[in-house]
């Protein structure tokens, strides 16, 4: 499975986030250490917590995967 790494800052990115993810049909998650959430579930995301490094797994990304990653790319961590 693909995966790229994601930082959001702030609760608005947060949501952003989220809302960038529903836009896609696709099963993408969220992952901090061992757990594991959607990345279209809000309260996922905010369960794992803010201003911190995510990993965004590619789970099934249905043919969508340059759309996802041009969508999401201003999160994305650069090494």
């Amino acid at each position: 499975m693909e995966s790229v790494k994601i930082f959001l800052k702030t609760p608005e990115d947060a949501e952003n986030f989220v809302q960038t993810m529903r836009q896609f049909e696709g099963e993408y998650d969220l992952i901090l250490g061992s757990v594991t959430v959607d990345a279209k579930s809000i309260l996922g995301v905010f369960a794992l917590g803010i201003g911190k490094e995510f990993e965004l797994i590619f789970v099934n990304p249905r043919e969508e995967r340059e759309d996802v990653l041009n969508a999401v790319k201003k999160y994305c961590v650069t090494d």
